[in-house]
C-alpha cells in the first residue's frame, strides 16, 4: 500500500478531497490516517467496507432504486454513478480525467470503427471526440450515425437523430443492455474504493504506468485544439457549425489557425477538402488575412484571441507593406507568442497548486461558459441566424466541465510535446514578473488585479515581439 500511495497523482489527491467533502457522500464511512490523508481503500470484509455497503443500500432505497432493503446485481454501481457530482473521475496514476459513463470504444468495436473510416482512434478516445474528428475529416453525419445506430441496434433514424441523442442511446445500451461497443473510463469497485470506482482509469488500466500514456498525448480533435489553445470566440457555436450539413463531405477549416491565436468561431470557418486542410496546417497566408479582415468587417466579430491581439493588429497594419513576411516572420511571431502564453499558463498551474487552476478557469474559461447554454442555427457563412435554449440531458450537461478539463490537461500536454516551437522566450525581466504574479495568485490577492497582471504581462511580451518584426 505504501508503494501504491507514492504514485498517487496530485490531481487525484485533490479529487479525493473534493469527493469526501461533497454532500452527496455525507455519512459514507472513511477513516483518516495518522498523517492526515484519507484511507480511500477498504475491503468489503472489513468493518468500514461493511458500513459502506449498508450506507449504499440505504442510499439506493432513498433514490427509489429498490423497493426492499436489499441489494440487486449492479446496484452499487448504479448508486455510485448516480450520486457522483461530475460523472468524471481523475486517474490515480496520471491525473487524466475520464467519463464514468460508457463513452470509450472497446476492442472489437474500435477495430470495426477504424476499418470503416480509415482512422486510428484508441480505446481512450471519447466517443463524442471520435464523432467530431470524423466530421472534421469530411465523413458525413448520416454515415457516422448509421454506423453507431447499427452497432448499437438502436431504434433511431440516422437522418434525423442528433449526435447527443445517438451517443446517449448507445451509452445506455452498453451500460444497461448487452451491447459491448463502449466501456467506462473507470470500472466500478465498491465498496473497496470510496467513490465506488477503481483508482486508476482506463488510460492506465493495462500498464498502470506512472508516466502519461500515449493516448493522453494523442492529438486533439479540432474543438479540443481550440480548448487547448484557450481560444476566444463562440466556441460552442463553432463546434455545432462544424458538425452541421454545411460541411458534409468536406473539412471545416479555420481561416485563421487557432494554433496561432485566432478565434474558434463559426464565422471564421470555411469548407475545404480534407487533404487541403491537412496540408494548410498552421500556415498564415495573405488570402486568409484578407478573408479575416472582410469577415470582421461584415460580422463585427473580432478574429483574434486576447493573448495575441497586439501582434495581430501589427500584422493587419503592415501585411501589405511587407507581404513577404506573412508566411514566415509574422507567422512565427504568432507561433512564438502562443508558446509564451502556454508557458505562462503552465507556470501558474505548477507554481500555484492551491489557487492556480481555479484562477485560470475563472479568469479565462468561465467567460465562455454562456455560449454552451444555447443551440444555434446558421447560414452558409456561419453567421448565427437564430439561437434557442439548449435541451440538457444527463449526458451533455457537463460540457463546460469537459471544456475546463481539456483546457487544463492540454497545458501539460503542450509542454510535454517535443517540439522546438513550444519553447518560451521570456526575458529575465518577464520571468521575474511572472514569478511575482504567481506569488500574488497563490497568496489570494484579488482576482481582478491578478487577471490584469497576466494580461499586462502578455501585452509586454507582444510589444517586445513587435519591436523585432
Amino acid at each position: 500500500m505504501a508503494t501504491d500511495e507514492k504514485q498517487w497523482h496530485q490531481r487525484f489527491l485533490k479529487y479525493m478531497e473534493g469527493i469526501v467533502n461533497n454532500p452527496n457522500y455525507k455519512g459514507l464511512p472513511i477513516k483518516k490516517k495518522p498523517d492526515g490523508t484519507y484511507a480511500w481503500i477498504a475491503t468489503a470484509k472489513s468493518d468500514i467496507g461493511q458500513q459502506r455497503i449498508d450506507w449504499c443500500i440505504d442510499k439506493a432505497q432513498e433514490l427509489d432504486f429498490v423497493v426492499r432493503h436489499e441489494a440487486y446485481p449492479g446496484m452499487y454501481a448504479d448508486v455510485m454513478l448516480e450520486i457522483h457530482p461530475t460523472k468524471w473521475k481523475v486517474c490515480q496514476i496520471c491525473g487524466k480525467e475520464m467519463s464514468l459513463y460508457y463513452h470509450y470504444p472497446n476492442a472489437n468495436f474500435l477495430k470495426s470503427l477504424n476499418k470503416k473510416f480509415g482512422t486510428d482512434f484508441s480505446d481512450c478516445d471519447h466517443i463524442s471526440d471520435i464523432w467530431d474528428e470524423l466530421i472534421i475529416n469530411g465523413i458525413r453525419k448520416v454515415d457516422i450515425a448509421s454506423f453507431l445506430i447499427e452497432k448499437g441496434d438502436l431504434d433511431l433514424n440516422a437522418r434525423t437523430a442528433e449526435k447527443d441523442e445517438i451517443i446517449e442511446a448507445l451509452e445506455y445500451a452498453c451500460r444497461k443492455g448487452d451491447k459491448k461497443c463502449l466501456g467506462p473510463g473507470a470500472m466500478s469497485n465498491f465498496p473497496d474504493r470510496y467513490d465506488g470506482f477503481h483508482t486508476y482509469n482506463r488510460c492506465c488500466r493495462a500498464t498502470q504506468d506512472k508516466g502519461r500514456s500515449k493516448e493522453n498525448l494523442k492529438s486533439y480533435t479540432k474543438d479540443r485544439r481550440a480548448y487547448e489553445y484557450w481560444s476566444d470566440g463562440n466556441i460552442h457555436a463553432a463546434n455545432q457549425f462544424m458538425g452541421s450539413a454545411f460541411f458534409d463531405g468536406t473539412s471545416a477549416d479555420h481561416i485563421g489557425p487557432i494554433s496561432l491565436g485566432f478565434v474558434h468561431d463559426p464565422r471564421y470557418l470555411q469548407p475545404m477538402p480534407g487533404g487541403d486542410n491537412s496540408s494548410k496546417r498552421d500556415r498564415l497566408q495573405i488570402v486568409d488575412i484578407e478573408s479575416i479582415i472582410e469577415t470582421e468587417k461584415r460580422t463585427g466579430i473580432y478574429p483574434m484571441s486576447w493573448q495575441s491581439k497586439l501582434i495581430w493588429e501589427f500584422i493587419r497594419a503592415n501585411y501589405t507593406i511587407h507581404p513577404e513576411k506573412v508566411p514566415t516572420v509574422y507567422r512565427d511571431a504568432l507561433k512564438q507568442n502562443m508558446a509564451n502564453f502556454m508557458f505562462i499558463l503552465l507556470t501558474i498551474l505548477e507554481t500555484c497548486p492551491e489557487n492556480g487552476e481555479d484562477f485560470l478557469v475563472a479568469a479565462f474559461l468561465e467567460p465562455n461558459y454562456d455560449y454552451f447554454k444555447y443551440s444555434y442555427t446558421f447560414n452558409a457563412k456561419g453567421e448565427i441566424v437564430a439561437k434557442a435554449d439548449r435541451h440538457y440531458t444527463d449526458r451533455n450537461q457537463y460540457e463546460t466541465d469537459r471544456y475546463k478539463r481539456i483546457a487544463i490537461e492540454a497545458v501539460y500536454d503542450y509542454s510535454a510535446k517535443d517540439n522546438r516551437h513550444n519553447k518560451h522566450d521570456l526575458t529575465s525581466s518577464e520571468m521575474a514578473t511572472l514569478k511575482s504574479i504567481c506569488v500574488s495568485i497563490e497568496s489570494g490577492s484579488p482576482f481582478a488585479s491578478c487577471k490584469q497582471l497576466v494580461i499586462k504581462l502578455m501585452e509586454t511580451i507582444q510589444k517586445r515581439t513587435i519591436r523585432s518584426l
